[in-house]
């Protein structure tokens, strides 16, 4: 075997390696949240119901993902599951830009009274808002309401952070394009992975 095919086959063997052990990652996430997610109808109380942000339009109206994640919050208050709902996201900056705002403005108009919400205008990652619900709302234990793809990482992230979390999947509100659904998906993969590494390798 001649010394460029041992590099190749070297290579070949590194490169199954990573990919494997990003496997194993992906599903770690995704297992050990599995017990830990239900429907709106079942999900146990908790101190609040917490929702991440997500993109808003230029006019300050949120983009449909995260009108999904708003309208199963507005279904579980309605269900009493929780008496205080966290919002968490971008705050300031301007209509286009205030992530939180926009929520509040949503709910608000849904006949969610004002002294039901709380913000954490700080959340600008799934770790964040997991850690800061804890440390800095003051919360034991939360039902984190997300997209379906989001969920599992919300839920993995949240346990590692000290959070009694429970995971519930808004369910999507409208027909959205495949490009739109593969695109999600994909990025939740590598997002996952690297949830999994922020938490065991890097510790940040």
């Amino acid at each position: 075997m001649t010394g460029a095919r041992r590099r190749r086959r070297r290579w070949l063997f590194v490169a199954l390696g990573l990919f494997l052990s990003a496997v194993a990652m992906h599903e770690h996430v995704v297992r050990s949240a599995q017990h830990r997610i239900y429907d709106a109808a079942s999900v146990p109380l908790a101190d609040c119901i917490l929702v991440p942000g997500a993109r808003i339009h230029a006019d300050g109206q949120p983009y449909p993902l995260l009108a999904d994640r708003l309208a199963t919050a507005v279904d579980l208050y309605q269900r009493g599951k929780s008496t205080r709902i966290v919002l968490s996201g971008r705050g300031g900056g301007g209509l286009a830009l205030d992530e939180v705002a926009a929520m509040r403005r949503w709910l608000s108009a849904r006949g969610v009274p004002a002294d039901a919400m709380q913000d954490d205008a700080l959340g600008l990652r799934t770790r964040d808002t997991m850690q800061r619900c804890g440390a800095v709302m003051g919360a034991r234990s939360a039902i984190v309401v997300t997209n379906p793809f989001h969920v599992p990482r919300s839920v993995f992230l949240g346990v590692q952070c000290g959070l009694d979390v429970r995971g519930v999947a808004a369910p999507y509100g409208c027909d959205y394009s495949a490009w739109t659904m593969c695109k999600n998906e994909g990025r939740e993969v590598a997002a996952r992975v690297w949830a999994w590494l922020d938490v065991f390798v890097f510790g940040a």
